[in-house]
């Protein structure tokens, strides 16, 4: 530990750790076990990796889910004199081959990469040649099925350590309940009475505070008053890309110059953005949830959530920016009526035509395995064919995986490699083992290089594609040539078969499209959270720390700040939404739209959740009907339109009538916030979903 010391204070200027810091770090250098981290946003969980790296003798594989975030941290890094970088797409081939050069050279300290680069087989290869002496897992709750963000490409981290011998793995997290922890903890070997490693997630400067709006025009005239008051930088938390630019465009003529932020802008734009906050005294950005990974900027005096945020994971991390010097901060949240149906919209987007799952299952279970006995599958081409969001179809995959133990995820591979030539071109010339000659004779010509279809030229030279592919690594890693892979196709081990017969197969899918619809509720009950947290009678930061598994983390269970704290009850908000759906609208979608198979379909394009069905028939955001029945509950909308599609023998009838007026843009205050009925549907969140990205 002495040297985790020197490190500490010559390489990052502190003279002493925080919190777990030190015990997470002995855990690591001393005991050499794996560990997991749990602690809050902007706790210094960084710091309990980059430490450990520069005293082991091996490289340090970070992975972090976001580009920017990586970016950051790997700037960060470079000015003290580390040696770190990270891998991704936007790299010229130039800076790729520098930074694989370094790392299979041993000089490398640390190394970001995102899940995905998991997949690439060029990169798996030059990883069993380097030492991992620690690799950390960031976001680590993305592993959880059960969490609120997982995401299958995760699953890939823990065979990928078990599989290249990783010394040590160090999950990290601000954000998981303790299923998710559990999770966690059981995926990567973690003993979960030494190994996990938590620190309260209670800051008493916070003060939470939570008002109704009833319209958008009421919200921001109580957000006036707020930014005029304010005495350090804001962040103004949004749902969609759109909110930010109406917020700010709002707010201008008030004497404020608010900044924008969303992953619809320009990467430059954005580091600008995010250069000039950081530099503000009185800064206000507006902002969606893609705004603060990696943003340490300690005097942010007031997080403002305009729009709910689906999910108490998603408000704790975002509160956790603000006051990071412990000097006071106010978070506010607004809970509005006219938020939910977009939040619905998120969670109601994936779930998919049962018999859509059915046909894809079918694919799945008789496609005949390669001669490594996997099978191997364009993921992209078939949520096209089955109209199964991407997303929602790797999570279908995950659950044979995880669930009936079918298959197994292994390394997928790129169909096509683009080669360009980079020293030494004449070895690859002058190679003329069986496979370089085979590649010789099919390759294509392609401006600067060269391109080949491995998949096809297998088939034809009735070779292994591996082998093909290994050979194009060998040249990569020997420095001759850079390489573009395109065309992922993902793979799979058979574990056990899969059901051949049509019972069989739609006994399964039965299964799947059950814990799809599962997930679903899920998804819709994590905003029930949020409402149920914003409006109980119990103090704020103490029912937040409940939630997370922390029961005493607030003292006495009051922190005298919050809304409750201060008025003695809990605000008064009651979801609605309406239950009779207008038939005139009904009937246009239906004049619309002449598919008659599937109900749901109908009631996404009323709804305004896209689906590559519907992108493809032209009947989603460019179409004027899109949305155009978005504050119905969404299962009255199933409901009506399975009705319609039941007349119709479930069959596509010719459309009748052709909606032509051009779609025109609506603002957020054009939508209805009036209800007729309680809300039957739970409030809802998760996914993408309708009227504009919301990241």
């Amino acid at each position: 530990m002495d040297k985790a010391h020197d490190v500490l204070k010559n390489t990052f200027g502190f003279t002493s750790f925080r919190l777990a810091q030190e015990a997470v770090i002995h855990r690591l250098l001393v005991d050499n076990e794996n560990a997991l981290v749990l602690f809050p946003t902007g706790g210094g969980k960084s710091l309990t990796y980059q430490v450990p790296a520069l005293c082991l003798d091996g490289l340090t594989l970070v992975i972090s889910p976001l580009i920017a975030l990586m970016k950051d941290q790997v700037d960060a890094l470079v000015r003290r004199g580390v040696k770190a970088a990270n891998m991704d797409s936007t790299l010229t081939a130039d800076r790729m081959s520098w930074v694989r050069n370094e790392v299979l050279s041993g000089a490398m300290k640390i190394l970001y990469v995102a899940p995905e680069r998991l997949n690439n087989e060029n990169f798996v290869a030059m990883m069993r040649r380097v030492k991992i002496s620690l690799m950390a897992v960031d976001e680590s709750h993305c592993i959880s099925q059960w969490g609120a963000s997982f995401r299958p490409e995760y699953l890939k981290i823990a065979r990928f350590a078990e599989e290249l011998d990783v010394e040590r793995v160090l999950c990290l997290t601000a954000t998981a309940t303790k299923t998710v922890a559990d999770d966690i903890c059981e995926n990567f070997f973690i003993n979960p009475a030494e190994g996990v490693f938590k620190t309260p997630a209670y800051r008493s400067n916070l003060a939470f505070r939570v008002e109704v709006a009833n319209t958008i025009d009421e919200k921001l005239k109580r957000l006036i008053p707020l930014l005029q008051a304010r005495t350090g930088p804001v962040i103004i938390y949004v749902t969609l890309q759109r909110h930010a630019e109406e917020v700010a465009k709002y707010l201008r003529p008030h004497n404020m110059d608010p900044l924008v932020y969303h992953a619809g802008l320009p990467s430059e734009q954005r580091e600008k953005v995010q250069v000039d906050f950081m530099e503000s005294a009185k800064g206000i950005v507006c902002a969606t949830i893609a705004f603060g990974m990696g943003i340490d900027k300690a005097d942010i005096r007031q997080v403002i959530h305009l729009f709910m945020p689906k999910t108490l994971e998603n408000y704790s991390q975002e509160v956790g920016r603000a006051g990071r010097d412990d000097l006071p901060s106010v978070c506010t949240m607004f809970l509005s009526n006219a938020d939910i149906p977009i939040l619905e919209g998120f969670a109601r987007g994936d779930t998919c035509n049962k018999k859509d799952i059915q046909l894809w299952l079918q694919e799945v279970a008789l496609r005949e395995p390669a001669s490594d006995g996997t099978l191997d599958f364009n993921l992209y081409q078939q949520a096209k064919t089955y109209d199964i969001r991407s997303n929602v179809l790797n999570l279908c995959y995950a659950q044979l995986e995880l669930d009936y133990k079918h298959i197994r995820a292994v390394t997928p591979f790129y169909s096509i490699f683009d080669m360009t030539p980079v020293r030494d071109w004449t070895k690859v010339m002058a190679d003329n083992t069986p496979m370089a000659k085979i590649i010789k004779q099919y390759w294509t010509s392609k401006s600067g290089g060269y391109s080949i279809d491995v998949v096809t030229t297998a088939k034809h030279a009735k070779v292994e594609r591996s082998e093909l592919a290994k050979k194009i690594s060998d040249w990569e890693l020997g420095g001759y040539i850079n390489t573009k892979a395109s065309q992922v196709r993902a793979r799979y081990a058979v574990l056990t078969p899969l059901p051949k017969t049509t019972e069989g197969i739609q006994q399964l899918a039965d299964l799947l499209y059950d814990r799809m619809l599962a997930r679903e509720d899920e998804a819709v009950q994590k905003l029930g959270q949020v409402i149920k947290f914003a409006t109980g009678d119990d103090c704020l930061p103490n029912a937040l720390a409940e939630y997370f598994g922390d029961e005493d983390g607030v003292p006495g269970g009051m922190c005298g700040q919050c809304t409750f704290c201060l008025a003695g009850s809990g605000v008064e908000f009651s979801p609605t939404a309406e239950s009779k759906p207008d038939p005139k609208k009904i009937k246009d979608i239906l004049d619309a739209c002449p598919e008659r198979d599937d109900p749901r379909l109908l009631a996404r394009m009323a709804f305004g959740i896209t689906s590559p069905r519907l992108t493809y028939g032209k009947w989603s955001s460019t179409h004027p009907l899109f949305g155009s029945m978005d504050t119905v509950d969404f299962n009255v909308l199933v409901e009506a339109f399975d009705k319609e599609c039941k007349k119709a023998g479930y069959q596509s009838v010719a459309v009748t009538q052709t909606v032509t007026p051009a779609a025109k843009k609506r603002t957020y205050s054009s939508y209805s916030s009036s209800s007729t009925s309680n809300y039957r549907g739970k409030p809802g969140g998760g996914g993408r979903g309708k009227r504009g990205r919301y990241y």
